[in-house]
């Protein structure tokens, strides 16, 4: 894929005048920050970006995730690295029940998840061997995949609420690589 440096410049006045969306808005550590090659690179590709982008970023990932597959998805792939910055952020946007959902995920899968995806997928099989079929896992998750189901539609009004609400941190003016066909 063809990569192009594009020009951001995500403003308070437009912030706190509604022209941005949740995704949008962190857009920039979208292409910036590599959740691929472990938790050193995750950590030194975030650290230009205040905690609430951070946050925010690790919400967006979560919620795409969990929405696309599960729980399931989002731990068995690359994007379970933003596990912990994702409860950070639900609990900073007041997003009390998705932080519960995935406190109980963290607690099934022993208190602690793993950073490197290797070590996570090993925790994973084990948690979730089925002892009476060993090529069909159990669906440790399947509950809490339900209720966030029935909450995730509040999400991006709580994200734009916490964004309005501390619109410095969100500011965001540079150059950035992003795919040719970016709109």
């Amino acid at each position: 894929m063809k990569m192009i440096r594009k020009h951001f410049e995500i403003t308070k006045e437009d912030i706190l005048a509604g022209k941005y969306y949740p995704q949008s808005l962190i857009d920039p550590l979208w292409w910036s920050v590599s959740i691929y090659d472990g938790k050193e690179k995750y950590e030194k590709d975030l650290a230009p970006f205040t905690s609430s982008q951070r946050a925010i970023f690790a919400v967006q990932w979560y919620e795409a995730e969990v929405s696309n597959g599960g729980h399931d998805q989002f731990l068995y792939n690359s994007t379970g690295i933003v596990w912990e910055d994702a409860l950070k952020g639900f609990e900073l946007i007041g997003a009390d029940k998705c932080a519960e959902i995935l406190r109980d995920v963290i607690k099934k899968c022993g208190g602690s998840i793993p950073f490197e995806r290797e070590e996570r997928e090993e925790l994973l099989d084990r948690i979730t061997l089925n002892p009476d079929d060993e090529d069909e896992p159990i669906d440790l998750f399947e509950e809490n995949d339900s209720e966030y189901y029935d909450v995730n539609d509040e999400l991006d009004a709580l994200i734009m609420a916490y964004v309005k609400a501390h619109a410095d941190d969100f500011v965001f003016i540079g150059d950035v690589e992003v795919p040719e066909n970016f709109q």
